[in-house]
């Protein structure tokens, strides 16, 4: 149970800035009556169950009571129509029902358009679903994973959906994948240099092998806005010592790791801890 263990929040972080920090547009927060220095308790946003910009990314409130790990992998499992079923009653609070109708429609939209997920884990006081009489729940902790969720399954017919914790569904990216902000260049010079013409697939095989995670460390690259994870691309030999540019020499890692490997007193280390490791990932292939 070591990555749900590790999931459970330990201090309570603002919905505002898990949202925020999660890449998406929180401006509108500040238009209500209380004004922009209140913009976190805005109702209309903080209280929500599900956020959604459409064809970049979802975020989505899950319990941590709610997950489950099977060899190694966390998931969710739940059916949100049945929460819309329970709460359409009489009697039953309309807001709850708007909330569990925001739910699917962000499922639905990342089923349909394989959008990333981001997951704010919450802890505490959950309600009983089937009780609409309870008092709402009571959130103590929370905390936005670093890693991505994907739909991975989602019947249309019933709107039985699982989730899946560190499934990639747009792939990850390196530092040769983005492209300088040109507002940070103060000025061009002109100099002389050896450059070193890197093959593009390589790179893309390294961080498909990868899976998100440093071959070094193996903790997790960090999650890009759009949902893609971060790694860089390393020559384990590098290419001025006349190592190949070949799969086997070719490494995705964190950026931490990427400059020890150049710079620090344990790149031979590094070295030889990637090759070995890429020796044992080839020889199970």
């Amino acid at each position: 149970m070591g990555q749900l263990e590790d999931l459970k929040p330990v201090d309570k972080r603002r919905v505002f800035d898990l949202v925020k920090e999660a890449g998406l547009d929180v401006s509108d927060w500040a238009n209500f009556s209380r004004g922009p220095k209140w913009a976190a308790a805005n109702p209309k946003y903080c209280y929500e169950w599900a956020f959604v910009e459409l064809g970049r990314v979802v975020i989505l409130n899950l319990w941590h009571a709610q997950l489950r790990e099977h060899r190694g992998t966390v998931m969710w499992s739940e059916n949100v129509r049945d929460w819309i079923q329970r709460h359409s009653v009489p009697g039953a609070k309309a807001v709850w029902r708007k909330r569990a109708i925001g739910f699917d429609t962000a499922l639905q939209a990342a089923a349909r358009e394989a959008l990333p997920i981001r997951a704010i884990i919450n802890d505490g006081r959950m309600r009983k679903a089937a009780d609409d009489t309870a008092k709402a729940s009571s959130v103590q902790r929370r905390l936005l994973d670093p890693l991505p969720w994907a739909v991975t399954s989602y019947d249309k017919r019933t709107g039985q959906c699982t989730l899946t914790r560190g499934v990639i569904t747009k792939g990850s990216v390196d530092q040769f994948d983005l492209s300088p902000d040109v507002s940070e260049v103060a000025g061009r010079v002109s100099v002389q240099s050896t450059v070193f013409v890197r093959n593009p697939l390589l790179r893309a095989a390294a961080l498909r092998r990868a899976n998100g995670r440093c071959e070094f460390c193996l903790d997790p690259g960090f999650t890009m806005a759009d949902g893609k994870v971060f790694l860089e691309t390393h020559h384990i030999v590098p290419l001025a010592e006349g190592g190949p540019d070949s799969a086997e020499n070719v490494a995705a890692v964190c950026p931490n790791h990427h400059r020890e490997a150049h710079y620090g007193s344990r790149a031979m280390v590094i070295r030889e801890t990637l090759t070995s490791r890429l020796g044992r990932k080839r020889s199970t292939v």
